[in-house]
């Protein structure tokens, strides 16, 4: 698998832990030395049992010593045992999470998100679905599938999702689907090794799970499917990138390798093809990426589609 190397900060949300200190390592007592009162030569005498009289000053020495490892030892395994306990993911309600998500949108996007009638429901939505709220599923979506937010050109889909990638629930990387198509196309490291690491789960440094909630994997989020070249080519090869890369997923999902919520989108396509404003026909999902593609992303995701006015908030 490969590890993901981008820290996610989620002190805001996890609960405050009790201190305790780092347990001594349970080897060093057995290496303290103590200080014996050791016979001049000329006061030595050999014996059969290779022993001598302890003064009891000296026992006493050795009773503290041992009594010092009993304790490191038992409270080696008492510390170990307890970051066993509090080494989990911790649950959030909706609440929570819509708390934190305005905190963390001012990090990621160096601004207050504005929340107003266009996208109020659809944050609600994300809320409740990243804090796994049954009521997400009042409305036909499934808890067990990702997101896929729909709607016009910059009405805030890849700002919703950007932040929402540092969630306590499963956390995920963002990729433009034309970054990916360009890595594809590389004449230097391209190919189709180049697409590998979009097709699995990502795994979080050893060390690093406290910062996603004591997650251990990562997903992915690809931002704006259907604005990259749809056929890019490597010495020759044409491929559709992004249909290789969702129906290698969605296999991953089949087999048992991947949740089905690890894969998240954003896109301004809609599945059928449609005339737009000057009569032109506009293809749709079914057209660029085939009848199967679309098939199989009705079945990874929760399509979330932006109220049509929705305004283009980069105007």
């Amino acid at each position: 698998m490969h590890k993901l190397h981008t820290p996610v900060l989620l002190t805001s949300l996890l609960p405050a832990n009790e201190p305790f200190s780092q347990p001594v390592s349970a080897t060093r007592m057995t290496t303290l030395k103590i200080q014996l009162e050791i016979p001049a030569p000329n006061q030595f005498y050999e014996s059969p049992s290779r022993e001598l009289t302890l003064h009891d000053w000296e026992i006493e020495r050795l009773l503290q010593a041992a009594r010092q490892q009993k304790y490191t030892q038992a409270y080696t395994i008492w510390y170990t045992q307890r970051l066993k306990m509090t080494a989990k993911p911790q649950p959030f309600s909706a609440e929570d999470i819509k708390e934190w998500f305005h905190q963390e949108a001012k990090q990621v996007l160096d601004r207050p998100f504005e929340e107003d009638e266009h996208n109020c429901q659809v944050l609600d939505l994300l809320c409740k679905y990243f804090a796994e709220d049954a009521r997400f599923e009042e409305n036909g979506y499934q808890l067990n599938k990702g997101l896929l937010l729909r709607g016009p050109v910059g009405c805030g889909k890849t700002s919703l999702l950007t932040v929402f990638a540092r969630n306590p629930r499963f956390p995920y990387v963002v990729h433009p689907c034309r970054e990916i198509v360009s890595s594809y196309s590389a004449v230097h490291g391209g190919g189709a090794e180049a697409l590998s690491r979009y097709k699995s789960v990502v795994d979080i440094i050893h060390g690093q799970e406290y910062q996603y909630n004591y997650r251990t994997q990562a997903g992915a989020c690809f931002d704006d499917l259907g604005t990259e070249d749809w056929q890019a080519k490597h010495f020759g090869k044409e491929m559709n990138v992004m249909e290789d890369i969702i129906s290698s997923r969605d296999d991953a999902v089949v087999a048992g390798k991947m949740p089905r919520f690890a894969t998240h989108m954003t896109t301004n396509l809609r599945f059928d093809d449609y005339k737009g404003e000057a009569g032109n026909l506009i293809p749709g999902i079914g057209s660029i990426y085939g009848p199967r593609c679309r098939s199989r992303i009705r079945g990874l995701f929760n399509i979330i589609n932006f109220p049509d006015g929705a305004p283009d908030r980069r105007a």
